[in-house]
């Protein structure tokens, strides 16, 4: 197929995208938009990424939930929900959430918690301290059952 200008354009500028860090299919198909570009050639550009090793869902799976945990302290939950919203495959989602070592995972929680609780310092109302610490770590998408971990 005669590939149009518009198509080399979106193409470089999609292999630049793709190598900066490891994207999704949905974060490639929302840039591809921004080109005007055929059904065809969409679905053309789409397999020349994946065949290129430009894309690879399971690869972005696992960088993205070791990435989250590692450098912004998300729980599992967390790192779930924003993988969902980028309609990654629940198998996908669990391949990733699979690079995240449990024994990491408490001792993360606990960090987290300690430095939390530190700054919670002022609070003189230990249940109030408690609801604050708890929902601070909800929020950062850690599940709570694993709260029992704590020492507080």
């Amino acid at each position: 197929m005669a590939q149009s200008p518009e198509y080399q354009t979106a193409k470089s500028k999609l292999e630049a995208f793709c190598a900066y860090q490891e994207r999704c299919t949905h974060e490639v198909k929302e840039k591809i938009k921004a080109f005007d570009l055929s059904e065809a050639e969409v679905v053309e550009l789409l397999n020349f990424l994946r065949s290129n090793k430009y894309l690879d869902e399971e690869r972005f799976a696992r960088s993205y939930a070791s990435g989250k945990f590692v450098i912004k302290g998300w729980g599992r939950i967390k790192i779930r929900s924003h993988m969902k919203a980028k309609f990654v495959p629940n198998e996908l989602i669990q391949i990733g959430l699979s690079e995240i070592d449990d024994e990491a995972y408490i001792e993360r929680m606990k960090h987290l918690a300690n430095r939390k609780w530190e700054e919670l310092a002022k609070e003189k109302n230990p249940w109030a301290k408690k609801q604050k610490l708890y929902r601070f770590l909800a929020g950062k998408g850690y599940e709570t059952y694993l709260f029992d971990h704590l020492e507080y």
